[in-house]
């Protein structure tokens, strides 16, 4: 039987323990990956601990200002130096259950030439926080079918080599976040579809950070914290609707956006 050349893309900063939780969880499922991990210098010690206890882990320290993005963005460039049947984007603070490397690949052999996103829980197993947005806005859930994405999150999400070599890596203009979705997106448009698995794969805590707003703040804060590189930044959101949506939306969300931090926190729209 064939074995699939699986290579797991990670990117970290500043949370070791989640980290190292992270690798010890996937190594007890499967040890047949290859694990490219980019610490964005975190000053916690996680490069020096995963080094450490991982040795066999392809380590690459960031410069400090990749974010999620960059940071896959640099370990995928690494990993595509080799041939590998699968790249598999991995959060490090998702909890990976048992059944998700024969779930993914399970998915992607019924449908192949697709993308993979797997289905995401809360800790406490309430309610479904990742995974994929279907073509009427509604998030996807367990299914006896797989479900086609329209928007992709990308906690987890196992990619074949004839969409990369396609479609690409992810692109170096976005810092934090809407890389994934951005991907997502490309690939539909090249002819690629994006299927959710049919059963939960893990866990993780939602967040509920407010990339378009700070609230309780004055408005020098607020506009800091929007055009930082985890703020919702107006110039890349325009870049994302331009190239998605037309023209037309992305000037009027950059002029929402921008308007919308201008207004005192009773008010805004």
């Amino acid at each position: 039987m064939k074995i699939n050349k699986i290579a797991v893309l990670i990117t970290s900063f500043n949370r070791k323990e989640t980290t190292l939780s992270c690798l010890k969880q996937l190594f007890n499922i499967t040890n047949d990956v290859d694990v490219y991990l980019v610490d964005d210098d975190s000053p916690d010690g996680t490069f020096q601990s995963v080094k450490e206890d991982y040795p066999h882990v392809k380590l690459f320290r960031g410069n400090g200002n990749l974010y999620w993005n960059r940071g896959l963005y640099l370990a995928w460039e690494k990993a595509s130096e080799f041939d590998y049947d699968y790249y598999l984007w991995l959060n490090d603070d998702v909890i990976l259950y048992p059944n998700v490397i024969s779930e993914l690949l399970d998915s992607s052999h019924k449908k192949p030439k697709s993308l993979i996103v797997g289905i995401i829980e809360s800790p406490d197993k309430s309610k479904i926080i990742y995974g994929g947005i279907d073509s009427s806005g509604i998030r996807i859930l367990p299914s006896e079918v797989m479900k086609e994405v329209s928007l992709m999150n990308g906690n987890v999400v196992l990619i074949p080599r004839i969409v990369f070599k396609k479609v690409g890596n992810l692109d170096k203009k976005f810092h934090h976040d809407l890389g994934d979705i951005d991907y997502g997106l490309r690939s539909q448009k090249l002819g690629f579809k994006v299927y959710s698995t049919k059963i939960i794969i893990g866990s993780c805590q939602e967040n509920d950070i407010n990339r378009f707003r700070l609230k309780n703040s004055n408005i020098k804060e607020r506009f800091q914290k929007l055009y930082s590189p985890t703020g919702a930044n107006p110039r890349l959101l325009f870049y994302f609707h331009r190239r998605h949506y037309g023209i037309l939306r992305a000037i009027l969300y950059f002029f929402k956006i921008n308007f919308n931090n201008i207004l005192p926190d009773k008010i805004n729209i």
